[in-house]
């Protein structure tokens, strides 16, 4: 079969190495080999142009090379082919390692004692918080969310849930919904944000949640940043000097040098790093997908279009 591979990673060429061993019998392909964009039956993409995405005129499955898919289904030119999303073992135990320094840095008060030894201060012991003391408030517990949830309950932390529909999937902690949004924010220590980019989730972390969450207390944004309204994020920190986040998604990427967010002391950020795509795992698992589709001659989209997710 003719493929096409398109990605913005750091590691592309590394990417592409291994797509091109696993998938040894078939023709994998760039644009810049200028093929004839018509031949094209699978595309293995992230951020591809919708102007790429028009000529692609038989294309039968598109695999996203990331958790998201925001960047496939908000192109003029998509029309519902199925898309298979990146749910990689190796990617969610690289988000849930990023969380959980974070959570620590928070819990046992390391930013203080950073900047304390940057001043050769020794600081009088600081109080820390047990796990068993702290709640954490997974917001959305999809696919990545679910497993980050899971494992910090095993440590110890109370840990509970949102989602937005009720789902009949079972869950190991409580699980607030759309209209107990509230509680669940003034139930949490810490938020955990997995939220995908829809229109629902845009600017959802607003003043108004922001205000309802405790008045100190860590956001984590690890989902997308066009959930996140950073000005009012900025302001609520100014009113808030004992509030804290850690920022790994932002709207515009990478952020600006001129952003306000770089040099607020409450708040972590990173360049987009928390859950990056492992090359051999994810090859494997795009095989296996493939395999399924070539054994079957079909295959469903794991995306729910109308949802965004």
């Amino acid at each position: 079969m003719n493929i096409l591979f398109h990605a913005s990673f750091a590691n592309q060429d590394e990417f592409l190495k291994s797509l091109k061993k696993k998938f040894f019998s078939h023709k994998i392909f760039t644009l810049d080999q200028n093929v004839p964009l018509d031949i094209i039956e699978i595309a293995l993409v992230w951020n591809l142009p919708d102007k790429i995405l028009k000529k692609l005129k038989n294309l039968k499955i598109i695999f996203s090379l990331g958790a998201g898919v925001d960047h496939i289904l908000k192109l003029p030119s998509y029309k519902n082919t199925p898309i298979i999303r990146m749910q990689d073992p190796n990617m969610r135990s690289r988000m849930l390692n990023h969380v959980l320094s974070q959570i620590l840095i928070y819990q046992l008060k390391l930013t203080e004692y950073n900047k304390a030894q940057l001043k050769n201060i020794w600081l009088n012991e600081r109080h820390t918080s047990l796990n068993k003391d702290l709640t954490i408030g997974v917001l959305g517990v999809g696919y990545l969310g679910k497993f980050i949830a899971n494992k910090l309950k095993s440590l110890d932390y109370n840990v509970i849930g949102y989602k937005k529909t009720v789902s009949a999937g079972k869950f190991s902690m409580p699980i607030y919904y759309k209209k107990s949004l509230k509680t669940f924010l003034k139930l949490s220590d810490i938020i955990v944000s997995v939220l995908p980019a829809t229109k629902e989730t845009r600017d959802l972390i607003n003043k108004s949640f922001l205000n309802q969450m405790k008045k100190k207390s860590l956001l984590i944004n690890i989902g997308r940043g066009s959930s996140l309204n950073e000005m009012d994020l900025l302001q609520h920190i100014k009113q808030n000097k004992f509030f804290f986040a850690s920022l790994d998604v932002f709207k515009t990427e990478p952020l600006p040098k001129n952003s306000k967010l770089w040099k607020n002391q409450n708040i972590t950020i990173t360049p987009h790093v928390a859950a990056i795509t492992d090359v051999e795992s994810s090859t494997n698992y795009i095989f296996s997908k493939f395999q399924q589709f070539r054994t079957k001659r079909k295959i469903k989209s794991d995306v729910k279009i109308k949802n965004g997710y």
